[in-house]
């Protein structure tokens, strides 16, 4: 049976969904995100090798961010090692990261860390634009990871089922102020 569902992610986005369950409401949501702008939306931050794009959730340890945004430098746990010590240190973190994100599909961690390779290889050529190459599946279940596990829409995601079987007012949210 085919039920409305709320998708809420605070002040940032609100939108109504028409599916049989949550799952479905996910996977539409995910679409509609793999739809939009290529320059700006979900696929575009994940095929972004900068602290930007998806690659930024990586590019940090147990103390935090590698960039510390204010001086656009390393911490100064990192600063301290050696060349060769920090780009080990760093370089470890990012795959550890990386595996913990894709923790259910490690595949997709490989061949995430594989596309990065080739960038970093690539990217040092004047001129040569890199574009990774990955499958549709890789990035509709990545979205998905993003759209669930981290911050995408700036607040709190929600998908919430509206059922007004018994009563025609079910309260999504309010705001209360607090003394």
């Amino acid at each position: 049976m085919t039920k409305l569902f709320a998708i809420n992610a605070g002040m940032s986005f609100f939108a109504i969904a028409k599916a049989e369950n949550e799952k479905e409401v996910l996977t539409i949501l995910v679409n509609r995100e793999l739809e939009e702008q290529e320059d700006f939306g979900i696929r575009a931050h994940i095929e972004d090798f900068s602290i930007e794009g998806l690659y930024g959730d990586f590019f940090r340890d147990e103390k935090g961010s590698f960039i510390e945004g204010h001086i656009l430098d390393y911490p100064r746990h990192i600063r301290k090692m050696s060349i060769k010590e920090r780009e080990t240190y760093i370089q470890s973190h990012i795959e550890k990261n990386a595996r913990a994100f894709w923790k259910d599909h490690p595949f997709y961690a490989e061949l995430y860390l594989r596309e990065f390779k080739k960038y970093e290889t690539v990217g040092k050529e004047v001129g040569i634009t890199f574009r990774p190459h990955f499958s549709e599946e890789f990035y509709f279940n990545t979205a998905k990871l993003i759209i669930t596990e981290t911050d995408w829409y700036g607040e709190d995601f929600q998908i919430i089922e509206i059922d007004l079987t018994d009563c025609n007012y079910q309260l999504i949210f309010e705001l209360t102020l607090e003394e």
